[in-house]
């Protein structure tokens, strides 16, 4: 059911290569044997973790969420955010007490604000001036308006405004799914180096589980954020920039796990190998991808160099896998939702859905 789900979505994204699932299902002990394929998804994955991550923690610097920290702060700005219809969104801020705050944005496929494409939802409780907590909630939606995928992501926060630590937790469904296809952990210690940017220091976890006769297998991600930093212009954007050290692990499906606090790292398989990513990635006040430059070095000398076209509110971001002979052997686009296809050498393609290779 769910590999015929994911193959309907596809269909609707007038993709091929859900036909045909390939033969030997793996093993519940042992541990995906990697090709040439698997090493390119697996790079492709890699390279795409940091802005999975940041498009979960904008929020924190651009306003979406509110100011964090700050309680029922009327004078807070939000910058070019509006209950109108902007560049394909729409902003919402209900109080809901004094120290609760609902933030809704709408994103659409259309200028017109008639395709809904995604909606977030971040409820905001600050029961005291060093404690919030974030209960956040992301749905996709295709061209007809049918959900492809929802994100539930927790943040704990301490600290003060501006000078504060966080831990995010969260799950990722496709379709109606009810185990994940991904899980997420990370933690986000923040200073501020002046009054627009910050150094952010931390870790994640990061896994990918793989629900497809051809795969069936679970993929993990564990970075160190290295000279991180975020940075907010007078618009509200928020543009981070550094690097990230990166192991990446596989295992059998659903045989990778996670700890429900920090440190976090990924647990069990087996590490098939180290890299590092280095870049930049921007967000508009809304959380709209509108910008990205990214490079990482994986497995087998497996290379990803992700950019980004076009203007914000309709960015394509096109991702080039090469082995380490210098041979492409992947190709990736997707919208600024994370939405797309990867297609592989020898011509089978995969679905990606926030950010996530789920095909």
């Amino acid at each position: 059911m769910r590999s015929s789900f994911v193959c309907a979505i596809a269909a609707s994204f007038t993709l091929a290569g859900c036909a045909g699932a390939g033969s030997g299902v793996l093993s519940s002990t042992h541990p995906p044997a990697q090709n040439a394929t698997q090493d390119a998804r697996t790079a492709a994955q890699a390279a795409m973790s940091p802005v999975s991550t940041g498009d979960m923690t904008s929020g924190l610097f651009g306003g979406s969420y509110g100011q964090p920290l700050v309680i029922n702060n009327n004078s807070e700005t939000f910058h070019a955010l509006s209950q109108q219809c902007v560049n394909r969104h729409e902003f919402f801020k209900t109080q809901i007490s004094p120290d609760e705050t609902k933030y809704e944005i709408k994103f659409f496929y259309d200028q017109a604000c008639a395709q809904l494409a995604k909606d977030v939802v971040a409820d905001v409780t600050i029961p005291d001036p060093s404690d919030e907590s974030i209960v956040r909630t992301a749905t996709w939606f295709n061209n007809a308006g049918t959900q492809l995928a929802n994100r539930n992501a927790n943040f704990n926060i301490t600290g003060s405004p501006g000078d504060f630590a966080a831990v995010l937790t969260s799950a990722f469904y496709a379709g109606t799914s009810a185990q994940p296809t991904n899980q997420f952990g990370g933690q986000l210690t923040v200073a501020p180096q002046n009054s627009t940017t910050w150094t952010i220091a931390g870790d994640h976890a990061d896994i990918l589980n793989i629900v497809d006769p051809r795969v069936n297998a679970s993929y993990g991600v564990s970075a160190a954020l290295q000279n991180v930093t975020a940075s907010v212009d007078g618009s509200g954007d928020v543009t981070f920039a550094g690097g990230r050290s990166v192991s990446l692990s596989a295992g059998s499906l659903y045989g990778l796990t996670m700890p429900s606090a920090p440190p976090f790292q990924v647990e069990g398989g087996t590490v098939i190998g180290t890299g590092n990513a280095s870049g930049s990635i921007e967000f508009d006040a809304a959380g709209q991808l509108i910008a990205v430059n990214v490079n990482v070095t994986t497995v087998s000398g497996y290379n990803v160099a992700m950019t980004s076209s076009g203007s914000p509110g309709s960015i394509a971001i096109n991702g080039v896998v090469t082995n380490s002979g210098g041979e492409q052997v992947a190709t990736f686009t997707v919208d600024q939702y994370g939405d797309g296809v990867i297609t592989f050498a020898n011509g089978t393609q995969a679905l990606i859905i926030d950010w996530h290779i789920v095909g």
